[in-house]
């Protein structure tokens, strides 16, 4: 293999490394003791850290076991979903459908698209159950609103039986998980491309 061969074949290894993600989780609790409406919203806020986030998918909690298809997902940006519940920024960023497992049981959501987190910045969110169910979640105490790993933190929340409108009932926490996938750091292409230098000057000295 001669040099430009070589080059070649670091820069195809280097193009599908930065390809990868590394898949990434985090879960409140499942321990629900008050519940919304049927069609109604949830809140709360996530901080990214360092990392650009893709959020790829949801788990909730709900006691309904039906099929449904028009959860959906909203954001603020750099704004608190506290006090803002009735704000007209929101913008939807996803729908998502899935089969209610039951009262404190994961339900997964298939979402329509991810989206995109950018790192180091507030994010309101509202979820809004389908018409068919509504979300099951827990009464905060102070002590249970607040969630963290390397990747985000979370701070819940607050609820209304109606999207964006009616009475906001708070503290509450959302039962749930948030999937999503992390950038692969830049690590392993920084390797491929010494490997490609060390080559080069061995060819050149040959």
């Amino acid at each position: 293999m001669n040099i430009k061969m070589l080059k070649a074949a670091v820069a195809g290894l280097i193009l599908s490394i930065s390809g990868f993600a590394n898949a990434g989780l985090i879960t409140t609790s499942y321990g629900s003791n008050n519940s919304g409406s049927t069609g109604g919203a949830i809140y709360f806020d996530l901080t990214t850290n360092l990392n650009n986030l893709s959020i790829t998918g949801f788990d909730i909690n709900t006691s309904g076991v039906s099929s449904f298809n028009d959860f959906q997902v909203w954001l603020l940006t750099g704004t608190t979903s506290q006090g803002n519940e009735d704000s007209l920024s929101w913008i939807q960023v996803a729908t998502g459908s899935g089969t209610g497992a039951g009262l404190n049981n994961a339900t997964t959501v298939t979402l329509s698209n991810s989206f995109f987190l950018s790192s180091n910045t507030l994010y309101g969110f509202s979820l809004v159950a389908d018409s068919s169910f509504g979300h099951n979640y827990t009464n905060g105490s102070g002590s249970n609103q607040n969630y963290s790993n390397t990747d985000l933190s979370l701070a819940l929340g607050s609820a209304t039986n109606v999207p964006f409108t009616g009475q906001v009932y708070s503290p509450r926490v959302w039962n749930g998980s948030i999937s999503y996938d992390v950038p692969e750091p830049s690590t392993l292409a920084i390797f491929a491309l010494g490997i490609m230098g060390l080559a080069a000057r061995r060819f050149k000295k040959q």
